[in-house]
């Protein structure tokens, strides 16, 4: 795990080094102004000004990647997250480990996603298996080629065009997490075997725009009317 002193000493250090210089060549905020700013330690704030490693730093030093072992871990790392298997960091710094064949700690994992700005931490949301497997340029193109050449010769308006999704929210778990994947990544999603009790929202969309009332579907044997009173939305 990182040292939020730590963090805190390095929020601090970046502030000092974009300052800028005065004509005296010292940082314009001063190192003791940057201190009480942001509540860390002159003394070791001024150290790492000047240089000087963190332990973690200076004995992981002795036991990093190679540039192309990093490169290789790097695009890993864009690959799975594309995947819909992203990684954290603790599992970057797991694998990193499995590479030398020596321990590596998650406070390695930060530093290198610093020396790779073309990563970032970002939160997933679900993504079930059987949809992943679907989810290809493949399926997509072809629903596409049919519903053109469908609507085309049948002559159907877009008032008669509707859409139906649902939205099923799990219950009980639904937890996400930070993962580490490429910067230009839009989405991130995490793959779930899809197999835990849901409350389902179904709404159904037209091509210009209109919209049915949405229903939700509880899991029950029989629908109880009460379900439906008093909801923002006129569900039923």
């Amino acid at each position: 795990m990182s040292d939020p002193t730590e963090d805190r000493i390095q929020v601090a250090l970046q502030a000092v080094l974009e300052s800028g210089l005065n004509k005296n060549g010292n940082p314009v905020l001063s190192l003791r102004g940057a201190a009480e700013m942001y509540g860390v330690s002159r003394s070791r704030l001024t150290a790492r000004y000047n240089g000087r490693k963190t332990r973690t730093e200076a004995h992981e030093q002795q036991q990093k990647l190679s540039p192309s072992q990093e490169y290789v871990l790097k695009e890993w790392i864009k690959a799975l997250g594309r995947r819909c298997v992203p990684l954290s960091q603790g599992t970057v710094a797991q694998y990193a480990s499995v590479i030398i064949d020596k321990p590596v700690s998650e406070n390695w994992a930060r530093h290198f996603r610093t020396r790779h700005p073309d990563l970032k931490v970002r939160w997933t949301s679900g993504l079930e298996s059987c949809r992943a497997r679907s989810l290809n340029r493949t399926q997509v193109n072809e629903f596409f080629e049919i519903y053109h050449e469908l609507i085309t010769s049948l002559q159907i308006e877009p008032h008669n065009i509707y859409n139906m999704d649902e939205k099923g929210i799990q219950l009980g778990i639904g937890k996400r997490a930070l993962v580490l994947v490429d910067r230009d990544q839009k989405t991130v999603q995490q793959l779930e075997n899809g197999d835990r009790e849901l409350v389902t929202v179904i709404e159904c969309v037209s091509a210009d725009g209109n919209s049915l009332r949405p229903s939700v579907i509880y899991k029950a044997k029989k629908r109880n009317i009460s379900w439906a009173r008093n909801n923002p939305c006129d569900a039923r």
